[in-house]
């Protein structure tokens, strides 16, 4: 498996599940980047994965900027209102970096 949310190196990682949940993440030791070495980011990804205030939906801003004020939306939505900004903006990708 390679490494996801946030981590742009493509490491390899070892994810260990217990009934149908993450338990823990290593690096995957035969990776040739990596070679078992893993960041804090990746390390964490179980906390990152199931903590009470993840996000778990899109949200539209419905105030203005600042105020905090969302609304849940569908993904269809979420991905229709996305490449609807790229196409004004004139990109063809998004690189997390």
């Amino acid at each position: 498996m390679v490494a996801g949310t946030g981590v742009s190196r493509g490491c390899g990682v070892l994810v260990h599940v217990k009934d149908n949940r993450v338990v823990k993440v290593e690096g995957d030791p035969d990776h040739p980047w990596n070679q078992g070495r893993l960041c804090s980011r990746c390390l964490s990804m179980t906390q990152y994965m199931y903590h009470p205030d993840r996000l778990k939906t899109p949200l539209k801003r419905v105030g203005r900027k600042g105020e905090g004020k969302f609304e849940s939306i569908s993904w269809d939505e979420a991905f229709d209102l996305i490449e609807e900004k790229m196409k004004k903006s004139g990109k063809i990708s998004v690189l997390n970096q």
